[in-house]
């Protein structure tokens, strides 16, 4: 069976004294087997499950272990079958990702039953114990975030989302969206569509922090929830004037940066580990030049 996911590229921010070089470190050097690899993360576990350690970076494996009822199997006479697991058994789904050393980069699989980036920065800071936050931030191209921050005028705003009910438990996310999700799940809503738009008067903006706030946390919800199957933020697009008054647009999914790797699925996790690590590898390799530039830009900026 073939499949398909994409590779998505974060930047990594840790506010404590600790690097992600130094807790991976220390977790590679914990006994395989040991019980403290694993964070239970939203009634599941997550566990590191193997990594390759080299001078520039670390090569990984992070699996996410599904505690939920296993439930039936079915065959194509549509006889029925109950999965039989033990108690401290759930299904597992692993996810290859590649943190570069030198340039603090973070290179992840996305897969709609794997680990996402927001479950990943929460299992860092609670497996290193860490009083600060771990922030994991999409890579996006050229029509940066920071050039956003920069706009001295924005005029629009405009967000489109469906609702699930995960995200009404996301930490980092500004109280103000946090209580539209609630709202809209509470009319039963499917989905949520944004548009903020700054007074007509010349010159008029609207607020920078509450817009930045917004944004900032729209992006979080996206890079934590979707995934290659289903992208749950389908619109982030910015509207304003930069310094010489002309007007600029910025769709901040659209740029995101990211790549795809096509692989056969067989039963076999050894095989599965080794395809998944060489996309991974190959992922950063082919673009980390790239990467290095658009982070430099946004430095000068």
């Amino acid at each position: 069976m073939n499949k398909t996911a994409k590779i998505d590229f974060f930047t990594v921010e840790i506010a404590d004294s600790k690097d992600l070089e130094t807790i991976l470190r220390d977790l590679h050097q914990t006994p395989v087997e040991s019980r403290k690899r694993n964070i239970e993360i939203d009634d599941d576990w997550i566990r590191l499950a193997r990594g390759k350690l080299s001078d520039d970076g670390y090569l990984g494996d992070i699996m996410r272990i599904s505690m939920a009822p296993a439930g039936f199997r079915a065959d194509l006479t549509g006889r029925i079958t109950a999965v039989d697991m033990g108690q401290e058994e759930g299904f597992a789904e692993c996810a290859a990702f590649y943190f570069d050393f030198n340039h603090n980069i973070l290179v992840l699989q996305r897969n709609s039953r794997a680990v996402t980036s927001g479950q990943l920065s929460r299992y860092f800071k609670r497996v290193a114990n860490l009083d600060g936050e771990v922030e994991i931030k999409p890579v996006i191209r050229p029509t940066d975030i920071m050039k956003v921050k920069v706009l001295p005028v924005i005029r629009k705003i405009h967000i489109s989302s469906s609702v699930v009910d995960a995200m009404t438990t996301m930490e980092n996310i500004d109280a103000n969206t946090r209580q539209l999700i609630l709202n809209a799940a509470q009319a039963e809503s499917p989905g949520i569509e944004i548009v903020m738009k700054a007074s007509r008067e010349k010159g008029a903006s609207l607020n920078q922090a509450v817009a930045h706030e917004a944004i900032e946390s729209w992006l979080k919800i996206q890079a934590d929830l979707s995934d290659e199957e289903n992208d749950v933020v389908k619109k982030i697009v910015v509207t304003g004037k930069d310094e010489s008054g002309t007007t600029a647009e910025f769709d901040l999914l659209r740029d995101r940066m990211f790549t795809v790797m096509n692989y056969q699925l067989v039963p076999d996790d050894a095989a599965l580990w080794k395809t998944r690590s060489d996309h991974i590898q190959q992922a950063w390799d082919l673009n980390h030049a790239q990467i290095e530039r658009l982070l430099a830009t946004n430095e000068i900026e």
